[in-house]
């Protein structure tokens, strides 16, 4: 898989700079650069090369994520749930503190609900 990924990356960039290189050809064989013609041809190869670039530099910023994520830095979710973000404060998402609890017949109570009657009851005895 990464001589697959290795060889797409290559051929995205020969790509690139084989419009990079025909928007320059144009730029300096064109007698009249400043034309309609001329100028439609060198932004499109120069869309079509920037467009051959994303394959590159998206698989570089997803190496990049995976080599912070394997060094055990923390993500922002992670960091949002346990309120290391905004000084320390209550994390966003309550812990289920029920998650085995039965309602009235015998049923478990989904994590969902036992998430929101837990907020709910924080509500209430923040507000006694």
């Amino acid at each position: 898989m990464k001589r697959e990924g290795m060889l797409l990356n290559v051929v995205c960039l020969v790509m690139a700079l084989l419009f990079f290189g025909l928007a320059g050809l144009n730029f300096f064989s064109a007698g009249n650069f400043i034309s309609t013609d001329s100028l439609f041809f060198t932004s499109v190869c120069g869309l079509m090369a920037l467009l051959f670039l994303l394959v590159p530099l998206m698989t570089m910023r997803a190496a990049r994520r995976e080599k912070k994520a394997a060094a055990g830095e923390l993500s922002s979710a992670s960091a949002a749930r346990t309120g290391a973000l905004a000084g320390g404060t209550r994390p966003l998402i309550a812990p289920v503190r029920y998650a085995d609890a039965v309602d009235a017949r015998g049923r478990r109570i989904p994590p969902d609900v036992a998430r929101m009657v837990e907020v709910m009851s924080e509500r209430e005895e923040a507000g006694s």
